[in-house]
């Protein structure tokens, strides 16, 4: 209980003190081996502990309530690196950025993404599986549908981690959909 209580007033530090920040993976078409866009990963330049990975922050964020807070900080820097990169000629597509269900869930999101001036197609939302249930809610349907009238792509990630449907997926027609490596990695070595 005490560390949780240290991390979280630490990770309330962080976010005032712009500790959280956007690294980028890149992504490669399997056929001609270009680069197709770039994922931006949240990470928190500790002080003291150096760079931490999500999984460690992130459930004491959610029960701060402060994820939504660090998914904009992430997609603040991944719009100016995009901007920065456009501007120096490279030919990055698209930059993937997480968004967390109580973003979806938020009703001025489309409206704040609009004054952000997102050039469409430049940027797509990773939804976690779990977020986009058969039985899903009235404003995330219509954020998602707002979103994509904006030109932002919608993907899924981890797909098979865990309850949506393949009828769900019909119904978001996700941009893209990435399968959870548990199903995937038993294709090179299963003959099942």
């Amino acid at each position: 209980i005490v560390n949780a209580k240290q991390m979280a007033d630490e990770i309330l530090a962080g976010i005032d003190n712009n500790e959280f920040v956007a690294h980028f993976q890149p992504q490669f078409d399997a056929g001609t081996l270009a680069i197709s866009g770039v994922e931006a990963l949240a990470r928190w330049r500790h002080p003291t502990r150096g760079m931490v990975p999500p999984d460690v922050f992130l459930p004491i964020a959610e029960d701060l309530n402060v994820v939504a807070t660090i998914d904009r900080m992430v997609l603040d820097q991944a719009l100016s690196n995009y901007r920065y990169w456009q501007a120096l000629g490279l030919d990055i597509p698209c930059v993937s950025v997480n968004v967390s269900g109580r973003r979806l869930r938020d009703a001025g999101l489309v409206e704040s993404l609009r004054n952000l001036d997102i050039p469409p197609g430049a940027v797509s939302f990773e939804l976690v599986e779990s977020i986009y249930l058969d039985e899903r809610d009235e404003l995330v349907a219509l954020n998602i549908e707002r979103i994509k009238e904006l030109g932002i792509g919608i993907e899924i990630d981890d797909f098979g981690t865990g309850y949506a449907s393949i009828v769900s997926v019909l119904q978001l027609k996700p941009k893209r959909l990435k399968i959870d490596r548990h199903l995937v990695m038993p294709i090179v070595e299963s003959p099942e």
